[in-house]
């Protein structure tokens, strides 16, 4: 058996490149903008500490 065929195709065009390139870009931004506080917050992107949110409190029925 013979081994593998290369083929040299000058003319191939490298637009998957390019777009992996970009794509990886677009990851990055889309990662630094939630985890650095690209929302203007500053608290982790998104995140919720509980600082204006009360929790609710039950009361038991009298009698039980």
């Amino acid at each position: 058996m013979s081994g593998p065929v290369i083929v040299n195709n000058p003319e191939r065009n490298n637009g998957g490149l390019l777009l992996g390139i970009v794509l990886t870009i677009v990851v990055l931004v889309g990662v630094w903008w939630f985890f650095l506080g690209g929302n203007g917050a500053g608290n982790g992107g998104g995140g919720n500490d509980g600082g204006n949110n009360p929790v609710p409190t039950v009361a038991a029925p009298e009698g039980s």
